[in-house]
């Protein structure tokens, strides 16, 4: 005879599984989980589990995800802020993280405005001046960068805005 193992078991290894594959957080986690068609209690019971076990923290999962961004992909401060609350962490958690990474790590969201400016600058010198500098200043806007540091990244290049 076959002992099969308890439902709240599974939730809890499926839980593990999704976050092996890479950090969630809270409210991603839930979603994710009653998506797959596990009962509310379950998950509730699971998501305090891995909460005591500390192996589920908001706090870090929001610092990870901002240092990824910001380093890997050159995102500004607020498109990180903003991924975050649609990832489920709450505002201030989320300029908490972002707070961190400038203050503890010393990485400035605003070197990032810079590097990812430079970068996308050289791919446009082929192009003319004008058209390069209209395109560089709507790309940085699509990243999230506000004019001032869009200004500030694009004067670094010697790269002006157009008026």
């Amino acid at each position: 005879m076959t002992r099969q193992p308890s439902p709240s078991r599974s939730t809890y290894d499926r839980a593990l599984s999704l976050l092996g594959f890479r950090a969630r957080s809270v409210a991603e986690l839930r979603r994710l989980l009653l998506t797959k068609g596990e009962s509310a209690t379950e998950v509730e019971a699971v998501i305090t589990r891995l909460l005591e076990q500390k192996l589920l923290n908001d706090a870090d999962f929001a610092r990870q995800f901002a240092r990824a961004r910001l380093v890997g992909r050159g995102a500004s401060r607020t498109r990180i802020v903003q991924e975050l609350a649609r990832k489920g962490v709450s505002r201030p958690l989320a300029v908490a993280a972002m707070d961190a990474l400038q203050e503890d790590d010393g990485l400035d969201p605003a070197a990032a405005a810079h590097r990812v400016a430079e970068k996308k600058w050289r791919s446009l010198s082929r192009l003319d001046d004008v058209t390069a500098r209209r395109r560089l200043y709507a790309f940085l806007a699509r990243r999230g960068f506000n004019p001032d540091e869009i200004r500030s990244a694009m004067s670094a290049l010697g790269a002006h805005t157009v008026s």
